[in-house]
């Protein structure tokens, strides 16, 4: 005959355990963590707020031309239905096209009630990093990204610009497509 009800077992099993058991580590400081999307224009690593940005496509081909655009405008694209202009960010900002290669990426964005594609070099993911390791005070060394620069990381090697997508909405040169 049982001396103890199947409960009583599972109880008795729980009581060892926790006297033998450690408890977990106590992380007595809680971490803010900034979460962006990183990518390349140039040789210029960039990081973005991940909520700065809808979606990320590979460049689409044809695309339609703007009669009458400056030249970093590429065209415009339609995408599930919605045009979408087409915006080479390193010829905006700083008068030097991309190159269009396999790795080439468009950065979809919705800011200041402005939807676009932004063409980049490449897309290099989503980044994590500490939010104490934000650096506010280092000057951005690119004059064309200074305006839309809010700080960089540095991490594992690697100086991050974080990129103002809203800013860049806003500003005059991204605004002034046409000749």
């Amino acid at each position: 005959m049982l001396t103890h009800t199947p409960f009583q077992w599972l109880q008795d099993i729980e009581r060892r355990a926790k006297k033998l058991g450690r408890g977990l580590p106590r992380q007595e400081k809680v971490q803010q963590i900034w979460r962006g999307i990183a990518f390349r224009v140039a040789e210029n690593a960039l990081v973005t707020p991940i909520h700065e940005i809808r979606e990320v496509l590979i460049f689409p081909s044809p695309l339609a031309k703007v009669p009458g655009a400056k030249l970093w405008v590429k065209g415009l694209a339609n995408i599930r239905g919605l045009l979408l202009p087409v915006i080479d960010l390193r010829a905006c900002l700083e008068g030097t096209p991309i190159n269009l290669a396999k790795r080439t990426r468009i950065l979809i964005i919705n800011q200041a009630g402005i939807t676009a594609g932004l063409v980049v070099d490449e897309v290099l993911g989503i980044k994590h990093f500490p939010e104490q390791l934000r650096d506010l005070d280092t000057p951005c060394k690119q004059d064309w990204l200074t305006p839309f620069a809010r700080g960089l990381f540095a991490y594992e090697g690697t100086a991050w610009t974080v990129f103002d997508m809203h800013a860049l909405a806003e500003s005059e040169t991204f605004l002034k497509a046409a000749n």
